[in-house]
C-alpha cells in the first residue's frame, strides 16, 4: 500500500525508482531496481489477497511498467523531463540542419547496397547521437530547455536514420 500512496501523492517516474531527475541516469542503476520493484510488488505475489490488494498490485506494477519504459529510452526520458518542467516540444528545425537532413539521406541512397559505406555512414551517426547524449546532459543539468528542445528534435531524426541503416545492412547481410 506504501507505494500506491507515494505514486499518487508524486507521480513522478524519477521518484519511482528513486534517482535524480536527470537526462543522464544509470542504465545499469535503472534495471536493478525495476527488477526489484517488479519483484516486489508484481500482482501474482498478491493472487490470495484482498480484491482491493490485487487492484492496487496492478496499478504499482503498471506505474513501475510505464516509469521504466519512459526512462530506460534517451527520447522518451528527454521528453518527459521537458513535460516534468512545464516546456512544450515543438518541431522547428533550423534550416542548417535541414539541409543536413537532406545530405545524410543522400548519402545513404548513394550508398543503399554498399555495406562498407552504410557502415561508415552509421559510425558518423552514432558520433553524433553520442554528441547529442552529452549536449543534452549539460543542457537538462542547466536548464536549458529551449536549447534541449531542439537538440531533442535533431537527436530524434538521428536516431531514425541511424536505425534506417541498421536495417539496411542487415538487409545486405
Amino acid at each position: 500500500m506504501w507505494l500506491w500512496r507515494k505514486f499518487h501523492r508524486l507521480m513522478e517516474f524519477f521518484d519511482i525508482y528513486e534517482i535524480e531527475p536527470s537526462f543522464s541516469i544509470s542504465e545499469n542503476e535503472l534495471k536493478k531496481k525495476y527488477l526489484v520493484l517488479q519483484k516486489k510488488f508484481h500482482p501474482d505475489r498478491f493472487a490470495h489477497s484482498s480484491i482491493e490488494e490485487q487492484k492496487t498490485a496492478l496499478i504499482n506494477s503498471s506505474l513501475i511498467n510505464d516509469a521504466y519504459q519512459v526512462l530506460k529510452d534517451d527520447i522518451r526520458r528527454a521528453k518527459y523531463l521537458l513535460e516534468c518542467n512545464g516546456v512544450e516540444i515543438t518541431n522547428h528545425t533550423n534550416p542548417a540542419f535541414l539541409m543536413k537532413q537532406m545530405e545524410y539521406e543522400e548519402k545513404i541512397e548513394d550508398h543503399s547496397n554498399d555495406k562498407n559505406q552504410l557502415l561508415s555512414i552509421q559510425k558518423e551517426l552514432q558520433e553524433e547521437l553520442d554528441q547529442y547524449k552529452d549536449n543534452l546532459t549539460v543542457d537538462f543539468d542547466k536548464k536549458n530547455f529551449d536549447r534541449a528542445t531542439n537538440q531533442i528534435n535533431e537527436f530524434i531524426f538521428i536516431d531514425k536514420l541511424h536505425l534506417k541503416i541498421k536495417e539496411k545492412i542487415n538487409q545486405l547481410s
